[in-house]
């Protein structure tokens, strides 16, 4: 995490000459729940207004994050509300002030829809969370793009959902989490959903999540805060694993993935692991025609979060070394804008060489996303 106090958020900083950002993970909140009223049925509103819902579903363990809730302290807009809740100061304390040409909203917490039981509820709630999202998001600023929120519980009724708002033009990805409901990514019962993302020419974007109610699978959180930060990288090696020998790149090899809040160090151990059992077992799993690490490399982008800070100034070249051997284009800024964590991006990235650096802001974005290119706008 870097302090939002660095250099260029000096006032006399000429805007021009920062790099531009494109920020893949920004997270914006309604300024209170009663917000999605509007677009929920009137069944689902009375069911929910009548349960006092909170937006966190029964079954999620409550857990004590020391730093405001997850929140930054000064991520509330002056009118009050949530953190990230109003566009207007959204822009004023990130996306003007560190020269940001696109952000991907993914609202906050709905990557947790998908672990209720009650899935015809969450499968309301994601619908509504997209028709607000598009509302009070999309339509005030141009330079946004939205997520398609889906209740993946429920395949089927998730492709209708990504059928229904997935055309919008500011609509770039479907919404996952890295947990699933039912078995790992790679389970053939999850086709419908990347059938439906490549109908709407979508990504697929994978967000860290915690265990509970269908959150099953996986790691266990730990007993400590940091303990559970830690062991998200785990969650994300087994998905990508699972997705791989499931064969759903080679069935659907025009998909795209990123990889969001689940850092990206572990992932050269993680493809070279993958390829020697492949060689040594492929014979169980025939419908996996190319190696594994081929796969990550031509379907598969992670952001930054949570970017790694050595305690030792000397480990900073490690970093850019696995950079590397994963591949220069395969890595997309990610904020986390408006938690704790949230990363400046020009501080978090100053020690990168700037070939390396402008590709991470921007440059991986506008090619993968297929947004225009910043600088060229600019001259």
């Amino acid at each position: 995490m870097t302090t939002i106090t660095d250099k260029s958020s000096d006032k006399s900083t000429n805007k021009r000459k920062l790099t531009p950002v494109i920020d893949v993970d920004v997270h914006p909140n309604p300024k209170s729940y009663e917000d999605l009223n509007p677009y929920l049925s009137d069944y689902w509103r009375d069911f929910l207004t009548d349960c006092k819902w909170k937006g966190v579903f029964p079954g999620i363990p409550f857990f004590a994050i020391v730093a405001n809730a997850g929140h930054r302290m000064d991520s509330i807009p002056p009118e009050g509300g949530l953190g990230c809740s109003s566009v207007s100061f959204f822009r004023e304390q990130v996306a003007d002030k560190y020269n940001y040409s696109n952000a991907v909203l993914f609202p906050d917490s709905t990557f947790m829809l998908s672990a209720s039981p009650q899935h015809e509820m969450a499968t309301a709630v994601a619908s509504a969370y997209n028709d607000w999202q598009i509302e009070h998001w999309l339509s005030k600023d141009p330079s946004l793009r939205g997520s398609v929120v889906i209740a993946s519980q429920d395949p089927e009724a998730a492709a209708r959902e990504i059928d229904r708002v997935g055309s919008h033009p500011q609509m770039v990805q479907v919404g996952l989490s890295i947990h699933t409901p039912y078995g790992g990514w790679g389970d053939k019962r999850y086709h419908p959903i990347w059938e439906a993302a490549l109908r709407n020419d979508l990504l697929c974007s994978f967000h860290v999540s915690v265990h509970g109610g269908l959150f099953r699978p996986g790691p266990v959180f730990g007993n400590y805060y940091p303990e559970g930060q830690t062991n998200n990288g785990l969650i994300f090696q087994a998905q990508v694993n699972s997705i791989v020998f499931g064969g759903v790149l080679e069935k659907y090899q025009d998909l795209r993935m990123v990889f969001t809040e689940g850092g990206f160090a572990w992932l050269p151990s993680l493809m070279y692991t993958m390829d020697t059992h492949w060689r040594n077992l492929k014979r169980e799993v025939p419908w996996v025609k190319r190696p594994p690490s081929q796969q990550v490399r031509d379907h598969m982008w992670f952001g930054t979060q949570p970017l790694i800070e050595p305690e030792r100034p000397e480990d900073q070249k490690h970093i850019l070394q696995i950079i590397e051997m994963i591949g220069t284009d395969k890595i997309l800024f990610a904020s986390d804008y408006p938690h704790w964590e949230f990363d400046a991006p020009h501080a978090a990235l100053a020690h990168f060489p700037s070939e390396v650096r402008n590709k991470i802001l921007y440059k991986n974005a506008v090619k993968l996303y297929g947004f225009e290119d910043p600088i060229k706008n600019e001259g």
